[in-house]
């Protein structure tokens, strides 16, 4: 083995979340070493980004190079719920009532796009070695996380660190060891998608296609250029496993829910699918976010259906947010724990809100205005407009002053909020009131059907 290194902050992987949170740390003068097992630019799903990316975008300094790259996103073009025709949301309405000077989104091509947010950081001073394959997780003899050892360039190599950030996605390399993770049962997806190289736009050629399926599931469709389409079939497990056995191919079952659509089979000719992939989408939790020495984000902290192309934005916002608490902790040891439950609160706050949502929306069968009036009530946006409430929560829009302003180092402390919450709650109900809403958690009622108390997770 070869000797050891130090640093303030390893992160284990480096995808959205994982180079987000490296280039603010090394941003703000800390030293940063980034492990990503694989080579870049790699494959990856999830190519459509929401609005509320671009504060973050700019803070990084990439509006420009992605206006320049990629294909502008301006809304979502939905066919969904009761009423027949297909509907619309433009971001800018939601913007423009933050007065904010962003206007669109992107389309992305994930290889490129994280290569560029990859090398951004390394730009920003932090260092990152890529076909890193982190082998052990080195704790002390409290538990706490203290580094790593990781195998790179045919050699295994020793780091010491203040912070270990879990960035590795799917792969969730700390929090599997850990932490627990709670798996939505009814959210256990799987995604089916191909990529065309012809197709006809739909009316907003910029918009992300969101439709629902008759029979259960939803197709999306995102224009990556003029010319490339990447159209997908999320459905649930259970059901694709009753096709297969029912001796239908992943691509019959495919090719029926394009005819079984009104929008996405206008868009392309079944017979241009290509090769089709597949991945599990079971949408999780992991019970705590951040434990002594070590914090979680992205995939590996949590996961959402990617019903409104949420996974990239939670994961980078949850970044934002890690990347204020390790540094205030990196300032002042004695306040780790403090500013690593302020973290943990409101990222899992941006989870449960999103959550609790795609809950309320994957029921097709409502009208749009019901939609539209609890994103609202969700978002406790103030505003008249329900339209507006709406194309904030599904954009991240609404939750940007929260990250943007986080302090982890606030004036109330965690534990006092909680208590003056408790003792509300409690006097609420000796007066026959309802309860207070504890700040910080969404309640019952906003998490959406099914979602109770419990951790009811997207980079």
């Amino acid at each position: 083995m070869s000797r050891t290194e130090n640093v303030d902050v390893v992160v284990v992987g480096g995808g959205p979340a994982g180079s987000t949170i490296g280039a603010l740390l090394a941003k703000a003068g800390h030293s940063v070493l980034i492990l990503e097992r694989e080579r870049f630019p790699r494959y990856h799903i999830g190519e459509s980004m929401v609005s509320g990316m671009a504060p973050l975008m700019e803070e990084l300094g990439l509006i420009e190079e992605l206006d320049v790259r990629f294909q502008h996103k301006s809304g979502i073009s939905l066919r969904w719920g009761r009423d027949p025709e297909p509907w619309r949301s433009d971001f800018s309405a939601a913007f423009s009532s933050t007065g904010s000077h962003f206007t669109h989104a992107w389309h992305v091509r994930r290889g490129e796009f994280d290569e560029l947010m990859l090398d951004n950081a390394q730009k920003l001073g932090a260092e990152a070695r890529q076909e890193a394959q982190v082998t052990e997780i080195l704790r002390d003899d409290a538990g706490a996380v203290t580094g790593v050892v990781y195998k790179h360039g045919g050699e295994s190599h020793r780091v010491s660190s203040r912070f270990v950030v879990d960035a590795s996605g799917q792969n969730r390399l700390l929090t599997r060891e850990l932490t627990q993770t709670t798996w939505q049962e009814d959210l256990r997806n799987v995604a089916v998608w191909s990529y065309v190289d012809s197709y006809h736009p739909i009316e907003y050629k910029d918009d992300i296609l969101v439709e629902a399926i008759q029979g259960g599931g939803w197709v999306w469709g995102i224009p990556l250029s003029e010319t490339t389409l990447s159209v997908g079939y999320v459905l649930s497990a259970e059901k694709l496993s009753e096709a297969t056995r029912g001796g239908r191919s992943h691509r019959d079952v495919f090719i029926e829910c394009l005819e079984a659509s009104h929008v996405a089979k206008t868009m392309i000719d079944p017979a241009a699918v290509g090769e089709l992939r597949t991945a599990r989408d079971w949408s999780h939790v992991s019970d705590t976010f951040h434990g002594p020495g070590w914090v979680a984000v992205g995939d590996a902290a949590a996961f959402i259906d990617p019903l409104f192309s949420s996974g990239v934005w939670l994961g980078t916002s949850g970044a934002w947010l890690a990347a204020r608490a390790i540094g205030a902790a990196l300032e002042d040891p004695e306040q780790e724990q403090r500013a690593l439950e302020r973290f943990d609160e409101l990222y899992r706050q941006l989870f449960k809100d999103i959550l609790g949502y795609v809950r309320f929306f994957m029921d097709p069968t409502r009208l749009r205005e019901e939609y539209m009036e609890r994103a609202q009530e969700i978002q406790k946006m103030v505003t008249s407009s329900s339209r507006v409430g709406f194309i904030s929560m599904i954009s991240g829009v609404g939750a940007i002053a929260d990250v943007v302003n986080f302090d982890p180092m606030g004036v109330e402390d965690v534990e006092d909020v909680l208590q003056e919450w408790d003792e509300q709650t409690a006097a609420s109900a000796a007066g026959g009131e309802g309860a207070a809403e504890r700040p910080g958690a969404a309640g019952p009622e906003a998490a959406g059907p099914g979602a109770g108390r419990a951790e009811a997770v997207g980079a």
